[in-house]
């Protein structure tokens, strides 16, 4: 999202180097080849002094830990937002943190990139969380930065002050977009705030060149066979009374699921779409979990840390068929017109992008994600393939029209239409 949110502000007339701000470790090399130079985050997230990569889960220690590292954080934070104290901070600080500072203080424009953005679920640390993804857009404003966000989804917001801190940061920016309708209507109704709904941008990513053959010769992959397609990814089931056993209980069920796609004729192949440095994040982490129930012979993985996006994009289109957890996958595979079933597990934007294709019955939460229900919805796909790929490519029209449209309003916020 971060390429192709680049790639549209450059079409729009904004040239000169783009900054991404990404946290220390993160894999940012592809981003470096193109043309993104990285700049640590002025507000860092907590977890930088006491790090746990295994956060499948969180204990209350290390809450009480990274709150304590907040409170300071957010002080500091305070005296950034001011001119007279920013200097101040400035001699104080790092040299990393020091360089982001002026970057945003000699910046033309900032970018929110496209995807999720904007979701808390209740509690005070929800508070928090609120003010430290919205920071940078309340320090645009500070500097007199216009802002643009890309189409993402946004919501709930749920927590003391949540709703007033995202009004303040998004009233004065100059574009603000979703991705799908039910973010849409809630920034309407719950902030007051009307926006444009524009298509997801990864839908409109190019994909690369990768050869069909060499990567099926690559990976094992059979000719006899359809494919089968699926993403997943660890997930804390923080709305369980057992988060540990749901957990436990999701792996079971898409093993069985992905037992009984391969006795079906299928070859279910699992692609690891996300790599992190965090276990949270890293789609291996789930994938190991799964793959040590099943045998070896029926079922493929494609894990390679060399593929982009782009890459991902074309080995998707090779394919039938996408079981995706990771909603980018599903982008990625309707840019080929490939049908599928999405596991929503936070926000809107499954059950959104899904609503506005008109492809409501092809989508469950995570929550409620059994074999089962899983078998069901797959049969039902193949069984409506023909209708399903006709809604995908109306889809893909509208897309293609909303690009164009969102260029046209960037455009004339810069003052060049």
């Amino acid at each position: 999202m971060v390429w192709e949110t680049k790639r549209i502000a450059e079409e729009c007339g904004f040239t000169g180097k783009f900054y991404l701000t990404s946290e220390q470790n993160e894999p940012v090399i592809q981003s470096e080849t193109k043309g993104l130079e990285i700049v640590y985050p002025i507000l860092e997230h907590p977890s930088r002094k006491f790090k746990s990569k295994e956060n499948i889960k969180y204990t209350r220690t290390l809450k009480i830990k990274w709150g304590l590292v907040a409170l300071f954080d957010l002080l500091n934070s305070f005296l950034i937002l001011a001119n007279p104290t920013r200097k101040i901070v400035k001699k104080f600080s790092s040299e990393e943190k020091t360089r982001a500072i002026e970057i945003m203080e000699q910046t033309d424009a900032v970018f929110m990139k496209g995807g999720g953005l904007l979701q808390t679920y209740g509690g005070l640390a929800s508070t928090y969380s609120m003010y430290f993804w919205v920071y940078p857009l309340l320090l645009a404003h500070k500097l007199g930065k216009p802002v643009y966000i890309m189409p993402n989804s946004f919501g709930p917001f749920e927590g003391p002050f949540v709703k007033e801190i995202a009004k303040l940061a998004l009233r004065k920016c100059k574009v603000v977009t979703t991705r799908e309708t039910f973010s849409q209507k809630m920034l309407e109704d719950q902030l007051g705030i009307s926006v444009e709904n524009h298509a997801d941008l990864a839908f409109e990513l190019p994909k690369s060149n990768i050869d069909r053959n060499a990567l099926y010769r690559k990976f094992d992959l059979p000719d006899d066979r359809k494919i089968v397609a699926l993403t997943m990814r660890p997930y804390r089931f923080p709305h369980s009374p057992n988060p540990e056993k749901a957990y436990l209980n999701f792996k079971h069920e898409m093993a069985e699921f992905i037992d009984w796609i391969y006795e079906n004729g299928y070859m279910p192949v699992i692609v690891e779409h996300t790599l992190a440095v965090n276990a949270h994040e890293n789609d291996g982490a789930c994938i190991r979990d799964v793959v040590a129930m099943l045998d070896k012979n029926r079922y493929r993985i494609i894990s390679d840390s060399t593929y982009n996006c782009e890459d991902l994009k074309c080995i998707y289109s090779f394919f039938q068929y996408i079981v995706g957890t990771r909603f980018h996958s599903m982008i990625f595979s309707f840019g080929s017109n490939v049908p599928g079933i999405a596991i929503s597990y936070t926000g809107n934007k499954s059950t959104g992008i899904m609503h506005d294709m008109e492809l409501d019955d092809y989508v469950m939460d995570i929550n409620d994600v059994t074999a089962e229900s899983l078998k069901r919805k797959f049969t039902m796909l193949v069984k409506n393939e023909k209708d399903v790929r006709q809604k995908i490519l109306n889809y893909r029209k509208f897309a293609v029209e909303s690009r164009v449209e969102l260029k046209e309003k960037m455009k004339s916020e810069k003052g060049i239409l």
